[in-house]
């Protein structure tokens, strides 16, 4: 995991100059550092595993709708506990899963949810801090910044997360537990309930200057909250024309038309615009975007019963629409993203600019079977709307060096 800060997310929660946001993280006066301070800044990579009979990591690489392991991690160790003080911790949250999907809550040693303040989705701080008692479902991928508050428990207090996200298969979610049901150990998937325990062992080790932009009962005495509780806004792409629509729709039974070390082989693949659905072929461009123009790409689902969580590389999108309506999207989907849940024969609809860098980039599937068998695309940048470099010639890698092919296949733009 790879921690970015900015101007107004610099990992320093006393420095107050009306920009930073003063997040929980550390405090600069202690540590010497102005950013990246990680004392209550923290790191969770979810994953379920699997072991064989010799304690081995195990996976079936036959199992193509999706492969579950039976043991549920945190920064690949089981059950862990972690020693917190009394005060706010961030918690930046990835699922590191091959195919499983998560759904947190905290609760208490009695069962009751807990308040969770989420900052930010994917690599981007929200619009606006959400107070919540549970997280949505996190796909493959996704990640999720929290905020808990334990300076409101005494000292000797549990917490636990918990997960809610029950599997019968690697296709997808099955159903969402109450927490009461998770925690009632009745259900036969083995990572669902309490997986991680929070102890309360200590009164801050020094005063918490962190806040939560929009929830007064977060900030420390005397601190007066700013008149806005805005974190970040989203990039406005009203006024920017709509220079094209695309249509991406990911299903089984996929045809390749292509042969070569370039070429992948797989049930897997997505149709583009209306057209066939291909297996990936790396060197296969799919769509050229035009740098600085804003396009509306819509990732269908063509059912089938699975879940794909969608990830888009290079460029952030705004959600505007899910199965074509601007109400479906939830409030913690109304920030920037790149990892897009595409539910059983459902479609997501984002707005996306295309700014910064020309190259080539890939659009996939991050259920990891499905992407390791072809359900990936590529796509490239370039100013005046063609290939990069007309186009870029396609990396091939050996282990006795990189070699250079050209583009096997355009799909029309």
């Amino acid at each position: 995991m790879f921690n970015l800060y900015s101007g107004l997310d610099r990992g320093a929660e006393d420095i107050v100059d009306g920009v930073n946001l003063r997040l929980p993280s550390g405090c600069a006066a202690k540590t010497g550092k102005s950013w990246g301070n990680l004392d209550y800044d923290v790191n969770l990579m979810l994953s379920d595993k699997a072991f064989d009979q010799n304690g081995q990591l195990a996976m079936d690489i036959f199992q193509f709708d999706g492969f579950l392991g039976d043991v549920m991690t945190v920064n690949l160790a089981y059950k862990p506990f972690m020693n917190v003080e009394r005060r706010k911790y961030r918690f930046r949250i990835l699922n590191a899963s091959v195919s499983r999907f998560f759904k947190l809550a905290l609760a208490n040693t009695s069962g009751m949810a807990q308040p969770i303040y989420q900052i930010a989705n994917d690599g981007n701080l929200l619009p606006r801090a959400l107070k919540l008692t549970e997280l949505d479902e996190q796909g493959i991928a996704e990640r999720f910044d929290i905020v808990i508050d334990f300076s409101k428990y005494a000292i000797g207090t549990k917490l636990h997360f918990a997960n809610l996200c029950e599997h019968q298969d690697g296709k997808g979610p099955a159903k969402d537990l109450t927490l009461a049901q998770a925690l009632s150990g009745a259900s036969a998937d083995p990572c669902v309930g309490r997986f991680m325990e929070f102890r309360i062992c200590a009164n801050a080790a020094y005063p918490d200057k962190s806040v939560v932009p929009g929830y007064s009962e977060t900030y420390p005495s005397g601190v007066t909250p700013p008149a806005s509780p805005m974190l970040i806004p989203n990039p406005d792409h009203s006024l920017i024309p709509v220079a094209a629509e695309r249509t991406f729709e990911f299903n089984r039974g996929a045809n390749q038309t292509t042969v070569g070390p370039n070429s992948a082989e797989g049930p897997w693949g997505i149709s583009t615009n209306g057209g066939q659905t291909l297996a990936a072929d790396y060197a296969r461009l799919s769509a050229a975007p035009k740098a600085g123009t804003r396009e509306i790409w819509t990732l269908k689902n063509g059912a089938g019963g699975w879940d794909h969580p969608i990830h888009i590389h290079f460029e952030e999108g705004q959600v505007i629409a899910r199965d074509g309506l601007a109400s479906n999207v939830p409030l913690w989907e109304r920030g920037r993203k790149d990892v897009y849940r595409l539910k059983a024969a459902g479609s997501v609809t984002l707005s996306m600019q295309f700014r910064d860098f020309a190259g080539t980039y890939m659009e996939h599937c991050h259920n990891t079977v499905h992407e390791d068998n072809a359900m990936l695309l590529r796509w490239d940048i370039n100013g005046d709307g063609t290939a990069e470099l007309q186009p870029l010639p396609t990396p091939i890698p050996t282990p006795q060096g990189c070699t250079f092919i050209n583009p096997t296949d355009i799909l029309q733009d």
